[in-house]
């Protein structure tokens, strides 16, 4: 062993001049201390309770940096080079103009810029931006968060692929193929998040939506709620709950459960149903000046009657804008058609080409995407059942929504749909505004 000592260091002198030179000492008075070194750094490498992610084990697949955008990668505060292998407790940085591939095993992580994360044994901790993951193969990648976990897993032999995003105390997580197993905060029950659906979280509790008031005019409130329901207001995504007040420029988004009763200022009553998305784009009272704007969805409303000169009541669709003069209605918007309804006085119905049509009370009118009227023609008793049926909320699902402490709200995922297209997004392509939340919108 003495002999293969010197042999490997006669060996090394002459690329490793400066090594021989630092050891030299140690090796002219005992060769044991180096052999010794190098038999604990082999131990340690071979170690089975290794969490290196650079180590050769079946249980712990290689994680790398596997292709980087711009020169702002940080690892642990060093520029990150391409190639560079990834240990537990590592520190990635990401500036406004760069992105990383990151490979962990069989599965893929994308970083946006503006990312932070720290690599986990088995998978990553995020704690700010963006991600996108595709996970293939038996292992399965988890991303923590400060409020959440997600864990993505391949299913019969399918890759799953998912988007996480976090900024302070809000986060969404969308399933774009596969599905996504979320857990929230304080929660026991972990989320299935199927292909084509998201989920938004809210961190900063019940009072978060009253102090948003100021920046705009109060609209109403949320009278009665059947969960999932959330309020999008600005860049803020937040939870809906009863008694939550609801300001100018509001977008209400429902999902496939989720329906909401807002009462207006005015003491008209709005009835959103589920898979919905409508704007309140303005409410004055005093001046009874309303415009809302229906996306997607189905709602339904019992307008107060209008009185002042002036005045006017409007929601506007994709293929137009219906005029209420205190009035019952339902207004059903789909990607083919807009349907309405009315159950109490009189709708004026204007398409894009400024023609119009009125319509009484117990007709239905249909518009399609063109801009074509079908109708009116009388409203049958199905018709009418159907319309109170989808918007209605129910007494029971009321009665579990009361009014929560601001200081005991959970933080509970409000998981809706996305559309079809979504769960075709490949792994590498970043959405560029927020998802949709309805099935129905292109």
């Amino acid at each position: 062993m003495v002999d293969a000592m010197k042999t490997f260091s006669s060996a090394g002198s002459s690329g490793l001049t400066g090594f021989e030179s630092s050891c030299g000492m140690l090796r002219r008075r005992s060769y044991f201390p180096c052999l010794f070194f190098l038999a604990g750094m082999l131990v340690c490498a071979a170690a089975p309770g290794s969490s290196a992610f650079g180590a050769i084990s079946a249980n712990d697949p290689a994680a790398s940096a596997t292709s980087i955008t711009g020169k702002d990668a940080k690892l642990n505060g060093a520029p990150m080079p391409v190639g560079a292998t990834l240990f537990p407790g590592d520190v990635i940085r990401l500036g406004e103009a760069s992105s990383a591939g990151l490979r962990f095993g069989s599965s893929m992580v994308l970083a946006a810029p503006l990312t932070e994360l720290v690599v986990e044994s088995e998978g990553v901790s995020l704690r700010n931006g963006r991600l996108q993951v595709r996970a293939d193969g038996a292992q399965s990648f988890a991303i923590s968060g400060p409020y959440f976990h997600v864990n993505i897993a391949a299913s019969g032999g399918v890759p799953s692929s998912a988007e996480v995003r976090l900024a302070g105390p809000r986060a969404q997580v969308s399933a774009v193929a596969g599905g996504a197993d979320l857990t929230a905060a304080g929660n026991d029950t972990s989320y299935r998040l199927r292909a084509g659906e998201t989920a938004t979280l809210d961190a900063t509790g019940a009072d978060a939506s009253p102090a948003q008031g100021p920046s705009s005019p109060a609209a109403g409130q949320i009278s009665r709620l059947a969960p999932q329901v959330q309020i999008d207001r600005g860049s803020q995504v937040l939870v809906a709950a009863v008694s939550d007040r609801i300001y100018w420029n509001d977008d209400l988004r429902s999902g496939p459960t989720g329906r909401a009763h807002v009462a207006l200022n005015d003491g008209s009553q709005l009835n959103l149903g589920s898979d919905s998305s409508l704007r309140i784009l303005q409410h004055d009272a005093q001046a009874q000046q309303t415009s809302l704007d229906l996306l997607v969805g189905r709602m339904r409303g019992k307008i107060t009657k209008l009185t002042r000169p002036g005045a006017k009541f409007e929601v506007h669709t994709p293929v137009g804008i219906a005029g209420l003069v205190g009035t019952d209605f339902s207004l059903l918007v789909t990607n083919d058609y807009v349907e309405l309804m009315v159950f109490e006085g009189v709708v004026r119905f204007t398409n894009l080409s400024s023609q119009s049509v009125s319509v009484t009370a117990g007709n239905i009118l249909r518009i399609s995407k063109a801009g074509a009227f079908e109708g009116p023609s009388p409203t049958t008793a199905q018709d009418v059942q159907t319309a109170q049926n989808l918007t209605d909320i129910t007494t029971a699902a009321a009665a579990n929504q009361a009014p929560a402490a601001a200081a005991t709200r959970s933080i509970v995922p409000v998981v809706v749909t996305l559309t079809g297209t979504a769960a075709a997004i490949g792994i590498g392509v970043w959405q560029g505004t927020r998802p949709t939340v309805s099935n129905t919108v292109p």
